[in-house]
């Protein structure tokens, strides 16, 4: 063939196809860079939302209640619209037109969750004009947050008398609400753990000679009390945490008296005055009497919560109430004769017997997807159905560990509900934006940090990449959250004025701070830069100012033993083969203090009534 033919051939036929391969290369390059772009977009969103929640949470002392809660997360949702808006901005996408692509957003929080998205707004069986409209229309569709939706689980047994919801949380707290035994209704909650055989074993023994309790081979009693004490401005304040509000004793005025208390004598400043840090950063005297008021039930409410204060036996009151309620949950047995209490639920029904769950199957469940038909559309929408974790006993072994039967049942459910919700709220989100939003696969990476942490997920879809369209999403965890205490989040105290993580290897016997009025554990907000406004010149603080982080552990990430890896799965495992008993009693003290001080989901009078609703917290002083 001649060279002629050749060269003709090759310009025809050869260098058409490299143009045209030349140009599907170029074009899959420019979709994968735009869809990294894109990517980096959307986190870069999530995370400034994230950091407006924590902005106005950390510093809230009503951050926990249920209105101020939902206030915040609008708030983190406009900060993310805002946010896109701008990462978008300069190729033309505008605030109102990427709400077109975006079908969802979730927040993940400590039992349960929230998805913002569009919806009807409809009302039934009301009056056109009982509706306030001045905001809204009957019949519109709205952007807004859709009903709370808890991580809940309903188990039935016939042949028991059961029929009952159990509603999961982040940790090892669950709340029972149903009935167990005919015509027995309960209403409990708790942090759940493994009953112990022995002073050493893992989960909580009671010891009935002196009525003290064991986690781990550490002895918590009532008598082993705290008295914490922080930075508020420049001045030093002794403080308790009581249902996740920290209440101050100001003792500017003092008169030392020796009082009758409970069949006690007890020492007080009669001159004393407590107060707490309202929303507008300002001190606020009223919700506690003084002791000098001439009304005895301000007096008696005082009295309370000084010695909340001075004399904090939270930790104690932690375990001794998770072993009352474990042993409860997991017996059948007469529950006065065993515990020695009359014990109640937390609706104040007498519970005679034990509730018996022991033996609860994880396929003792009632669901939806327990027919082959369903479990194969799920299969195809990739949800994984809840009968494919497999059948086993949900209480058995040590509840508390992440390993546990209990913590793998915990994460099928939480992300079972999640995904069964978070894509028929994305299918059925229609937008200007033609294209089918479906929910995309999220990783199993990130799967863990969703049934672990409290976080946000935004989802951002149908934008133009050229050889296909953009469905993507993006997962932050909140790291600085009120909603519970991680056992992670426990950070130590050292003699020489820093502070660390409790995995820190340079932590031993000697350098970790010994007990003054408290233990060396704390709480890994209680760090956290606080503002003053009380002054005439605002001034920002550090609650523990004296103390100065850790350069390897808490600025950075060296130095310690990580946590998660097969040897050490959890904290709690690392604490019972490497730590010294100095820093266990540290760790396990903070964490039980820390815990029983936190926000309580289950009280409603604090919900209902704002200031009025410690009682629960105060019935043991």
């Amino acid at each position: 063939m001649k060279i002629q033919s050749l060269a003709i051939i090759f310009i025809i036929i050869i260098m058409p196809i490299t143009i045209v391969l030349s140009e599907y290369v170029n074009n899959k390059i420019t979709t994968a860079t735009t869809e990294l772009e894109y990517n980096t977009r959307l986190l870069n969103s999530t995370y400034d939302s994230i950091k407006a929640y924590q902005l106005n949470t950390v510093n809230n002392s009503f951050g926990d209640v249920t209105n101020s809660k939902i206030s915040d997360l609008e708030s983190a949702v406009n900060t993310f619209y805002n946010s896109l808006s701008n990462n978008f901005n300069y190729t033309g996408y505008k605030s109102e037109v990427m709400k077109e692509y975006i079908p969802a957003i979730a927040f993940t929080l400590y039992d349960g969750y929230y998805i913002y998205s569009p919806f009807m707004n409809t009302l039934t069986n009301v009056k056109d004009e009982d509706v306030d409209t001045t905001f809204s229309k009957k019949d519109e569709i709205t952007d807004g947050l859709k009903p709370y939706v808890y991580y809940s689980a309903r188990y039935v047994d016939d042949s028991k008398g059961w029929d009952f919801v159990i509603t999961y949380t982040l940790d090892n707290y669950i709340t029972i609400q149903g009935q167990i035994g005919l015509n027995n209704y309960v209403y409990d909650s708790g942090y759940l753990y493994s009953i112990a055989t022995s002073k050493n074993g893992e989960g909580i023994y009671f010891n009935s000679l002196d009525n003290s309790y064991y986690f781990d081979g550490i002895q918590f009693t009532e008598s082993d009390t705290e008295e914490l004490k922080e930075y508020l401005g420049n001045k030093v304040y002794s403080y308790a945490k009581i249902n996740g509000k920290k209440y101050y004793l100001d003792n500017s005025e003092r008169e030392l008296e020796n009082i009758n208390y409970n069949g006690k004598t007890i020492q007080i400043n009669t001159k004393a005055k407590i107060f707490f840090i309202d929303d507008k950063g300002a001190k606020n005297y009223n919700q506690v009497g003084n002791y000098n008021d001439a009304n005895q039930v301000e007096k008696d409410n005082f009295i309370k919560y000084y010695l909340a204060i001075t004399q904090n036996k939270s930790s104690y009151i932690y375990y001794k109430r998770a072993y009352e309620f474990s042993y409860a949950v997991l017996n059948n047995t007469n529950l006065k004769n065993n515990l020695g209490i009359e014990y109640k639920d937390k609706a104040g029904n007498i519970q005679t017997k034990g509730y018996g769950l022991s033996g609860l199957d994880a396929n003792q469940f009632i669901n939806y997807d327990n027919n082959d038909a369903k479990t194969n559309e799920l299969k195809k929408s990739g949800i994984t159905p809840l009968s494919e974790y497999g059948n086993f006993k949900i209480f058995d072994g040590n509840i508390h560990l992440s390993s546990s039967n209990f913590n793998k049942h915990r994460k099928a459910i939480i992300r079972y509900i999640i995904e069964t919700n978070l894509s028929t709220a994305i299918a059925g989100f229609s937008s200007s934006a033609k294209t089918d939003f479906i929910m995309p696969k999220i990783s199993e990476t990130d799967w863990e940090i969703i049934q672990n942490d409290v976080c946000e997920i935004t989802f951002l879809q149908g934008l133009n990449m050229g050889s296909k369209k953009y469905n993507g999403y993006s997962v932050v965890a909140n790291t600085l959250t009120k909603e519970y205490v991680d056992e992670n989040d426990i950070y130590i105290l050292k003699n020489d004025g820093t502070y660390c993580k409790a995995n820190d290897n340079s932590l031993n016997n000697s350098n970790i701070q010994p007990k003054s009025t408290y233990y060396g554990g704390i709480w890994k907000l209680n760090f956290e830069r606080k503002k003053d406004v009380s002054t005439e010149n605002e001034i920002f603080y550090y609650p523990l100012g004296n103390y100065l982080g850790s350069y390897t552990s808490i600025m950075g990430s060296s130095g310690i033993t990580e946590i998660g890896t097969t040897e050490y799965p959890d904290i709690y495992t690392y604490m019972r083969k490497n730590a010294n008993r100095n820093l266990k009693e540290a760790y396990y003290k903070a964490l039980g203090r820390e815990r029983q001080c936190s926000f309580n989901i289950n009280n409603i009078n604090y919900e209902l009534y704002g200031s009025n609703g410690n009682e629960i917290f105060l019935q043991d002083y």
